[in-house]
């Protein structure tokens, strides 16, 4: 009897997933089930409006940003951050806080998504030092509970991303390339940080990712994938066009800053190296050519000083 443990064990373990199960996609219930729940965890309301004084649209903008870059260099799931996203706009909308528990929310919210929905969770230690250990450990624990509690213990809410693989699998150009679901990801991760679709329906917006995603890559036409995308939503093609227009503005804004970003970047360094002195690793490598010349300034100068003497 060979009892050999063959299983392989890979280093990227939340990167495994198992492969889509026939009875699921023939299932069409599942899709209007993940409809009729996403109502019950959209945020309420638009907390800018009512519940918050102290915190502007911009703020959220900054702070989900730096949630995703987290999350990028953590190496999260891709659904790890539409939900943190999510538990962060409706504790927003339940309790009010001051700015500067902004960041704090963040980390609590990517802690408790990361549980939910990867299989190493991050850790408190490593939010806190992302923060540059503005926040505390200490401070994370005690504000997680304070998180759960103003949800109401409701930590499985519907995203976006849970859509995804489910309308990519019912359509025939589904896997016509394999770039699609990475860019509709992607595109479901910039809206997010966005306060426009902060209480748009996620089946929607996964809808409109999707539809932009198509366009992106040149896969099957507008219309095909737009009557596919709303017969298993049931959401109106106008809506869906209107959507995907934010979403191109919005991409074609964040290209434009990006780069920006990159010319401003490389101005600096230009200017930096232009400087007069340089920094002192640059003056310590050019020290022995200028000691150089000025020796041969100075011999020259002698030289031509003895050569003016009377004899």
């Amino acid at each position: 009897m060979d009892l050999a443990c063959k299983e392989i064990i890979y280093s990227d373990v939340d990167n495994q997933f198992a492969e889509p199960d026939p009875h699921m996609i023939a299932d069409n219930r599942i899709i209007q089930n993940l409809m009729s729940l996403e109502r019950l965890t959209i945020p309420p309301c638009n907390y800018f409006a009512n519940t918050q004084r102290d915190i502007k649209p911009n703020m959220r903008k900054i702070v989900t940003t730096w949630m995703l870059e987290v999350c990028d260099e953590q190496k999260c799931e891709e659904q790890t951050f539409p939900l943190a996203v999510n538990f962060f706009d409706r504790f927003l909308c339940a309790c009010p806080i001051d700015r500067y528990h902004l960041q704090l929310l963040g980390c609590c919210s990517l802690l408790l998504a990361s549980k939910i929905r990867q299989c190493h969770p991050l850790t408190v230690d490593v939010l806190s030092a992302y923060t540059d250990h503005a926040v505390s450990p200490d401070q994370i624990r005690s504000w997680e509970l304070l998180l759960i509690s103003k949800l109401e213990w409701n930590i499985t809410a519907i995203t976006a991303f849970d859509y995804v693989d489910h309308i990519l699998e019912r359509v025939p150009w589904g896997s016509a390339d394999n770039r699609l679901r990475e860019h509709a990801h992607t595109l479901i991760h910039v809206c997010s940080t966005e306060t426009i679709f902060m209480q748009l329906e996620p089946s929607l917006l996964a809808c409109a990712c999707i539809c932009s995603a198509t366009r992106g890559l040149n896969v099957s036409t507008k219309l095909i994938v737009g009557y596919d995308l709303c017969r298993l939503t049931l959401h109106e093609p106008g809506k869906v066009e209107f959507i995907v227009k934010i979403i191109e503005e919005i991409v074609a804004r964040e290209i434009a800053d990006k780069q920006t970003q990159i010319m401003a970047a490389n101005v600096a360094a230009v200017a930096a190296t232009n400087t007069i002195g340089g920094s002192c690793k640059e003056q310590y490598q050019h020290a022995p050519q200028k000691l150089a010349a000025t020796t041969n300034t100075t011999t020259t100068s002698k030289v031509v000083t003895q050569t003016d003497q009377p004899t």
